[in-house]
């Protein structure tokens, strides 16, 4: 009796550990073939990210959003503000369409499609007329199909559209006649045309290098802005215009499009280098600290020597006078 119940007693763990072992077997057996090929399932550490099929997938949207950014941004080289240059984490797309590009830099947007429909209204009443109904340009203005929404809002939002006359060598800046959201809805009705590159810039300027911002302005922009940025008279009629107001938006917009006699830098300068000026012009040109006195403007020598003129000879002529008249 003694014997068999030892038996017993160590037959009985032996049949539950077999059991056990038998199960894990099926129940590993079973999940991987539920599991999919190639993953793996791992406990997870605390604080720890898991990650699980992190390739991205190709859906229809995603298919039709690149085809979307390779049209708008056609035959655009790099570092042009073009989407097809864009950091895949800021391309953002809707339906298909993209409505935003760009980098840690600067980002492009397109105005919204509820825009569309007002803005339609407003071109109609303030731009139809040279540019005719259809956008197509006439003798006194050009075509504005495929330009993008950037160039636009520069026009309208820096107050040089609508013209004041046509018989004008270059556009005047003046106070603009609609406002910023009016702009972007004419901006967004045009572009509803035919969907262009570049969109409307916002610039990002807390990691811009002023230094580097410094260097490009001296190299790119001084020739017809001047080192102080306070513009300067060109040829036939034409000037550079002081950039002592100009928004950052309205800097990184004229440094993509190109407007009037300035050239569009596309190729030559990235997104990071265009931070880097803009924050040169609206922190330091337009800010200046000047250390030793009146900046008189910023102008430059011009002021300077009207200043030593009017104040330094006038004033030795009084002297003079002065001085003669106590002889006499």
């Amino acid at each position: 009796m003694i014997r068999r119940l030892t038996r017993n007693r160590f037959a009985l763990p032996a049949a539950l550990l077999v059991a056990v072992a038998l199960g894990s077997i099926l129940s590993l057996s079973s999940a991987a073939q539920a599991a999919p090929r190639g993953a793996t399932h791992a406990a997870p550490t605390p604080g720890a990210t898991r990650f699980v099929n992190t390739k991205p997938r190709v859906t229809p949207h995603a298919t039709a959003c690149l085809r979307d950014a390779e049209r708008i941004g056609y035959k655009s080289p790099p570092d042009s503000g073009s989407p097809q240059n864009s950091t895949p984490a800021y391309l953002r797309c809707s339906h298909g369409k993209v409505v935003q590009y760009g980098d840690t830099a600067i980002t492009y947007r397109v105005p919204p499609s509820s825009y569309i429909a007002a803005g339609h209204k407003l071109f109609e009443e303030n731009c139809s007329s040279c540019h005719l109904p259809t956008a197509q340009g006439s003798a006194a203005a050009p075509s504005l199909i495929g330009v993008g929404p950037a160039t636009v809002d520069f026009w309208v939002n820096t107050g040089r559209m609508p013209a004041a006359t046509t018989l004008q060598v270059q556009a005047k800046q003046k106070p603009p006649r609609l406002t910023d959201k009016q702009a972007e809805e004419v901006a967004a009705w045009i572009n509803s045309l035919t969907p262009s590159a570049p969109y409307i810039p916002d610039v990002h300027l807390k990691k811009a290098n002023l230094a580097k911002g410094a260097t490009l302005f001296a190299l790119n922009c001084t020739a017809c802005h001047t080192i102080t940025g306070a513009g300067d008279e060109l040829a036939y009629g034409t000037y550079a215009p002081s950039l002592h107001f100009a928004t950052a938006t309205q800097v990184a917009e004229a440094i993509r499009t190109g407007p009037g006699n300035m050239p569009r830098f596309t190729g030559n300068l990235s997104d990071a280098q265009v931070r880097d000026i803009v924050a040169y012009v609206t922190e330091k040109i337009q800010h200046p600290t000047n250390r030793g006195g009146f900046g008189l403007g910023g102008v430059g020598p011009v002021a300077e020597g009207f200043v030593a003129l009017l104040f330094g000879v006038g004033g030795l002529m009084l002297v003079s006078f002065w001085i003669g008249d106590r002889s006499s």
